[in-house]
């Protein structure tokens, strides 16, 4: 029997790269599903915390009353389809959940997570935070005009004034893009 010099080594690097290929072909797909759950958590988490800061504008202008203004600044995720923040949001029906009324007004904010720019119908697209304010269904209700808001990804600067115009109560929204 002949031994050729280095038909070891041959050998042992065919049957590595074979374990390192199969070895990729199976870690590839988990790594790939990893990712993109948690750009959808990072999505979330930036979604929710600009609910949160105009939840709490919302609920500090109802407060102080007629004349009291704030500017909040928030950061909006890719993704984002709509926000809702007037008095006619009041818990939300989606294909996997619903959630119902509770005379609360809320503030949503739609996500398209699978990247096609439309809301995903689903509980997990959605962030709803619940203010202070009344719904529509509550005779003291304060008027919120949320057609202002602004969906591009980036930094936002909103101001809330809180007005008295002709006999009604009105939560004004203007929105600027900063960044």
């Amino acid at each position: 029997m002949v031994k050729v010099r280095g038909q070891l080594s041959v050998e042992f690097i065919v049957v590595i790269s074979g374990l390192l290929i199969i070895l990729a072909t199976i870690t590839m797909p988990m790594y790939n599903q990893a990712r993109a759950d948690a750009e959808t958590v990072s999505k979330l988490a930036d979604a929710r915390e600009a609910a949160g800061a105009i939840a709490n504008a919302l609920n500090t202008v109802y407060a102080a009353g007629v004349g009291s203004k704030q500017t909040v600044e928030y950061w909006l995720p890719k993704g984002v389809v709509k926000i809702y923040a007037d008095v006619n949001v009041d818990g939300i029906d989606t294909t996997d959940n619903d959630v119902a009324p509770d005379n609360r007004m809320d503030v949503q904010i739609w996500l398209g997570l699978d990247g096609n720019g439309e809301w995903d119908n689903k509980r997990e697209a959605i962030i709803l935070l619940e203010t202070l304010l009344p719904s529509e269904n509550n005779e003291n209700r304060v008027i919120v005009g949320d057609e202002n808001f602004k969906v591009s990804s980036g930094l936002h600067r909103t101001t809330f004034t809180y007005e008295y115009k002709g006999g009604l109560r009105y939560i004004v929204i203007s929105d600027i893009e900063v960044a």
